[in-house]
């Protein structure tokens, strides 16, 4: 799976691991929207494998609706990563070892690539 590190000064959950996704275009259908951040953000024309079911979050941002998507990048094309500051490839066994954003983490779940993260109880408040 693809990772991209949110550079530390971005607005929302900066230093934070997420995928490639974004905001919609005046008259974007979410596949269009999907398939066009893909490229801006790790310069990769990617195909759309399999759609998932929309994602209502509410966090300390705001509340937002996503759209999640399983797609697959040209394995003989670099990744060039435009708006982060860094990019991994990691098995989805390797999820829990990242801080990845609230998003992601649902659409992983709802997909059924993985299962629940681990949580700790430290100091009286729930971590993941």
């Amino acid at each position: 799976m693809l990772i991209l590190k949110r550079k530390e000064d971005d607005d929302s959950y900066p230093g934070i691991w997420d995928c490639v996704g974004g905001h919609f275009e005046k008259g974007e259908s979410a596949e269009e929207c999907m398939l066009r951040e893909a490229w801006e953000e790790s310069g990769q024309r990617m195909k759309i494998v399999k759609g998932g079911p929309l994602i209502e979050y509410l966090d300390e941002y705001g509340r937002a609706v996503a759209v999640p998507f399983i797609l697959r990048p040209d394995p003989k094309k670099a990744i060039v990563p435009s708006e982060h500051s860094e990019y991994r490839w990691i098995r989805l066994s390797e999820t829990n070892d990242f801080d990845i954003v609230p998003d992601l983490a649902k659409a992983l779940l709802l997909f059924g690539l993985v299962k629940p993260r681990r949580t700790t109880v430290a100091r009286g408040r729930r971590q993941a």
